[in-house]
């Protein structure tokens, strides 16, 4: 394994990332010279349904199974708080740091990008919630602890949301939040408040499907993953006059975040609770696996919000890869000028700068797209929005990346921290001394990473191509329009490979 004396772990080598860049400019023309030559046309959706084996129906309905998945995570999400506020607060002795960012929080984007919202099922804040709002825990109850409240018109966006995901960056960062087990338990506490105040004031969960900043961030990802819940036959659904797994029933509650399997086509605010499954009159509703992307290709219904979230989701999840490596410390040194500015506000500032760049980036070529289609009428929003979903893949491509060096080089950690959770000089399980290697090679990690960015770039081009054909009705100016978006596209696809040939600090101390 190579690191620095500082624990900054090596960076892909050179003739990688030459290779890499090679590569990436070579996808680009095929892709570009592909598509002109083929003419577009909109595939068949492919399905195939997992709840027609019926102990996976059962498995994924039962209340019981969903409850025992909670317990697990409620049991995990309250040893954190423990440990965090009780344990010792060397990170490197304590498994809060460990068990929320190198697990959790690596292994969440990797849920998400095969399982889709599953989180969701089993989410320790939204399980408390339910188990204090409606005093039961398997029983169903719609007496509940909750005054019902509509949520604010306003606030009916994501926008809120984003909002909170660019301020935990912020102080995640900013106050280097991994490196402390205190701190960490002070969020997840934080965390659980967001979700249960709402939880008693406003009706359904309406904080899950406007306000969650982790719901909202893994519903854009989600359209990504091979699952999906969906209505078996529409024509059932047009003719069901009770529209029960939106109101609910004797035999479950309304859909918490008011999705119709009438009109639902995206994953984006479904929280798989399953609740429509135990509802729905007609046994009318799938768990179908689909092809990866389905949603992002054949997404019809876009919006502002989600397209500004897109956005924001790459420039973090850059930024977050950028905060770990040398020239980071350098640039914000050089913010300071001498001392004149603190730290935290030289950080906030370069934060800013990163926030706002790829944004005013990807509205110049939005510009010289529309530019380039030749087609100056349409609409300069329309195309800002309809775009902004192809760089969904590589803000989740990238992420996967970077938390995939993450993950291999340092949740073997959890191993040792098993045994003495708390740092106490326990040894529980015989493994407090271990002395571990990472689960794989840093050259197998490297192949990993290069392997994740390039597969992000061409679902960004094949995305952003398809959506193209949704702005403009003419082929020609749907490819001439191309020209600018894959050039943004490779420049944002070389800015994460530049990323990982960085050295990396290590998430949590050894």
């Amino acid at each position: 394994m190579t690191h620095d004396i500082c624990g900054n772990l090596a960076g892909i080598p050179d003739w990688l990332y030459y290779s890499s860049i090679i590569i990436v400019m070579l996808i680009s023309a095929f892709i570009l010279e592909y598509y002109k030559r083929k003419n577009h046309q909109t595939q068949p959706r492919r399905i195939f349904e997992l709840t027609r084996f019926k102990f996976v129906k059962n498995f994924f309905i039962s209340r019981r199974t969903q409850l025992a998945a909670q317990l697990v995570i409620v049991f995990l999400f309250f040893t954190i708080i423990f440990a965090g506020f009780y344990g010792n607060q060397h990170p490197g002795r304590n498994i809060a740091p460990t068990l929320t960012w190198n697990i959790w929080w690596v292994g969440l984007i990797f849920l998400i990008l095969f399982f889709g919202k599953m989180w969701c099922y089993a989410c320790p804040w939204d399980a408390l919630t339910n188990w204090l709002t409606r005093l039961s825990f398997l029983r169903i109850n719609k007496e509940n602890i909750n005054l019902g409240w509509k949520w604010p018109r306003q606030l009916k966006n994501i926008y809120l949301a984003t909002a909170l995901f660019i301020l935990l960056t912020w102080l995640e960062l900013g106050y280097n939040i991994t490196m402390s087990p205190e701190a960490t338990a002070t969020l997840g506490l934080t965390m659980f408040g967001l979700v249960f105040v709402p939880g008693l004031l406003f009706e359904k969960k309406s904080f899950c499907q406007y306000g969650c900043l982790i719901g909202r961030v893994s519903g854009l990802y989600a359209m990504f993953s091979p699952l999906e819940i969906r209505s078996r036959d529409l024509d059932i659904c047009h003719s069901c006059k009770t529209a029960d797994c939106l109101q609910g029933n004797e035999n479950g509650y309304a859909c918490p975040t008011n999705q119709y399997l009438a009109v639902m086509d995206t994953n984006t605010y479904c929280i798989m609770c399953a609740e429509c499954f135990r509802t729905c009159p007609h046994d009318n509703v799938a768990l179908n696996a689909r092809p990866f992307a389905a949603d992002l290709a054949g997404k019809s219904k876009t919006r502002k919000d989600e397209a500004f979230l897109a956005l924001i989701l790459f420039a973090l999840t850059a930024f977050h890869g950028l905060t770990m490596t040398p020239n980071w410390k350098i640039f914000v040194r050089a913010l300071q000028f001498d001392g004149a500015i603190s730290q935290l506000g030289a950080f906030s500032i370069g934060m800013s700068i990163c926030l706002v760049a790829p944004i005013l980036l990807y509205s110049l070529f939005i510009w010289l797209s529309r530019a380039f289609s030749g087609e100056s009428l349409k609409s300069y929003t329309e195309i800002f929005v309809q775009y902004a979903y192809g760089l969904i893949p590589i803000a989740l491509f990238y992420h996967l990346a970077h938390n995939a060096e993450h993950f291999f080089v340092e949740s073997q950690k959890l191993i040792t921290l098993a045994s003495d959770p708390f740092g106490y000089g326990w040894n529980l399980f015989g493994t407090a001394n271990l002395r571990l290697d990472p689960w794989l090679s840093l050259e197998t990690v490297w192949a990993i990473q290069v392997a994740l960015i390039v597969i992000g770039h061409v679902f960004g081009i094949v995305i952003s191509h398809k959506h193209a054909y949704g702005v403009f009705e003419s082929r020609a100016a749907a490819l001439k329009s191309q020209v600018p978006m894959i050039g943004l596209m490779v420049i944002f696809s070389l800015i994460s490979l530049w990323l990982i040939a960085q050295p990396m600090e290590m998430r949590t101390a050894m």
